[in-house]
């Protein structure tokens, strides 16, 4: 701890030092120094010792880190023996730039502990400190549940480069997600199309589940192409009815994207919203970067009232 930290403060004068110079409320300045507390007082050795439990939180968070690193040089070397389809290069891809986000975080978290242990010489700058303590925890233990999920899902990945039933699974699982999907969207058209006054936000959200549903099914197209073909290099069988259910989800979104277009016309908000959205999937070719498929509908959606807008709903069933 900096050497120009306070020695013994009262909580109480501290906090009215804080507000007076800040002008934050003194009970939320209270809350905050709370954890540099000793029998009423701020002292050097409750900083220190808050730094400390800090410092080990963010080691735990490098530690789970360094731990999903082994994981995905595992993953990697098992890649290395997978034939060069695209389905293995995006899913090899997205993993590296996640692990590199993490890494790049933790060293941000470790600089940002730097900083707000050094300094403390004045009232607001101790204060500070103590917020940045507490946000350091809460990004650090984050990290900690990323790391661990990437960690697992790096595992799942080496199982499937590993096993033909695993991805020909993975594959139907996912057709079966979108076969779903489908359905609930041919519900809310069969209730639009019975209503005397049907609902345009209602209308909206089964017309972008339809746009979305158009990028699944051409995702997982070019996904089964690309395990047919490892299939075939390992002379393992391939499911027989992936093509003909892929072909049916196609006709059947084809079928609900033309029963949502012959309604009323749209109103300025939507109409601009949907043309944006079109012109932003049609470039999107697959394999698809759901991700920011995820931002664009999530831009869309932005027109819809607060009560009509399902944010939470994912827009790519079965797909990452």
């Amino acid at each position: 701890m900096s050497e120009s930290a306070p020695a013994e403060t009262p909580l109480d004068e501290l906090v009215e030092s804080v507000a007076d110079r800040s002008g934050e409320e003194p009970e939320s300045i209270r809350t905050w120094l709370e954890p540099f507390t000793d029998d009423g007082r701020v002292t050097s050795a409750a900083i220190e010792s808050s730094v400390t439990d800090v410092s080990q939180i963010l080691a735990t968070a490098e530690t789970r880190v360094d731990l999903a690193t082994r994981t995905h040089d595992e993953a990697t070397a098992a890649a290395d023996d997978a034939p060069d389809l695209e389905v293995v290069t995006v899913r090899r891809r997205a993993f590296g730039d996640r692990l590199d986000d993490l890494r790049a975080e933790v060293e941000a978290l470790g600089d940002d502990l730097g900083a707000a242990r050094s300094g403390l010489a004045e009232p607001v700058a101790v204060y500070r400190a103590a917020v940045a303590l507490h946000e350091i925890t809460t990004e650090a233990q984050d990290i900690v549940r990323v790391a661990h999920d990437l960690e697992t899902e790096l595992e799942a990945f080496e199982a499937w480069l590993r096993s033909a039933n695993r991805r020909h699974g993975a594959l139907v699982d996912e057709i079966d997600a979108a076969e779903e999907s489908v359905a609930a969207v041919a519900e809310t058209v069969a209730s639009l199309r019975e209503s005397d006054d049907p609902d345009p936000e209602r209308r909206f959200e089964a017309t972008l589940q339809t746009r979305v549903l158009e990028l699944v099914v051409a995702d997982l197209r070019a996904e089964a192409a690309d395990l047919r073909a490892w299939a075939d290099r390992d002379g393992v069988s391939f499911p027989g009815d992936v093509d003909a259910r892929l072909d049916d989800l196609e006709a059947a979104v084809a079928d609900h994207a033309d029963a949502l277009a012959d309604g009323p016309d749209w109103d300025d908000r939507f109409d601009e919203r949907l043309d944006t959205l079109d012109a932003e999937l049609d470039a999107v070719e697959p394999p698809v970067a759901w991700a920011r498929v995820d931002e664009t509908v999530a831009a869309a959606r932005s027109a819809l009232s607060d009560d009509g807008a399902p944010a939470d709903e994912p827009v790519s069933p079965g797909r990452k």
